[in-house]
């Protein structure tokens, strides 16, 4: 049997991680948000019948691929918090693959929801801040829940994840930890092309469902991962 948070009474190492706070979020991008909500909010709230006006977000938000989109999210100084947390969790529960998936799609994983939910909560809060504005800014559609992991590839236990769609969410987010720190990686959509390694703290954003995709092979190191799984308000 699997141990849980409640299990071992996992207590979060570093406090600050459980209160969300703006130092979380790459600076330009907290106050670019923070200049592009008036537009993006008149824009939704009008349904769609007026053009939306141009955001300081659309000169930040990058596009490598069709409907692939980059945008710098965390700050450097929150993912070192967060890897430094991660090193404490994976004491506690290790990293484990979802046996519920096939072997191909298997990554070694810690889930936060299950694992410490103060720190998924906290989490949570910077997507409803600072996510769903950059969402809107891109579909007009925001996310209301979720699930949240730190993956993990590496040549002893998963070098390279396998073609896949994100089918249980409509948004997927991820955000690379530690690049510089392993070689190789990437990421690769089905007929559309490759994105590179992102730096750290940089979001990788997808629709789910439609972009089938795989990780790229790690040639060295460890490549850790945060996993976002969105799902969008049903209007």
């Amino acid at each position: 049997m699997s141990n849980t948070a409640e299990d071992l009474n996992y207590k979060t190492k570093n406090i600050l991680l459980e209160h969300p706070a703006d130092w979380y979020i790459q600076k330009d991008t907290f106050y670019t948000v923070s200049d592009s909500i008036e537009p993006i909010v008149e824009f939704y709230e009008q349904k769609g019948d007026t053009k939306r006006k141009d955001t300081p977000l659309d000169k930040i938000i990058q596009e490598p691929l069709k409907d692939v989109y980059t945008v710098p999210f965390f700050s450097e100084k929150f993912c070192d918090i967060l890897l430094d947390e991660m090193k404490n969790l994976e004491a506690y529960f290790g990293f484990k693959t979802n046996n519920e998936e096939d072997t191909l799609r298997q990554i070694p994983e810690i889930t936060f929801q299950d694992n410490c939910p103060e720190i998924f909560q906290s989490l949570m809060h910077t997507i409803y801040t600072i996510g769903n504005p950059i969402f809107l800014n891109i579909w007009n559609r925001y996310v209301n829940g979720g699930a949240i992991q730190i993956a993990n590839y590496n040549l002893k236990d998963k070098k390279q994840g396998a073609w896949h769609h994100d089918a249980s969410a409509d948004i997927s987010m991820v955000v690379p930890l530690n690049t510089g720190k392993y070689k190789g990686g990437g990421t690769e959509f089905l007929k559309r092309g490759t994105v590179e390694p992102l730096p750290t703290g940089h979001a990788l954003i997808f629709p789910s469902f439609t972009h089938m995709h795989r990780g790229l092979a790690v040639e060295s190191g460890d490549r850790y991962l945060l996993v976002f799984w969105l799902k969008c308000l049903q209007e």
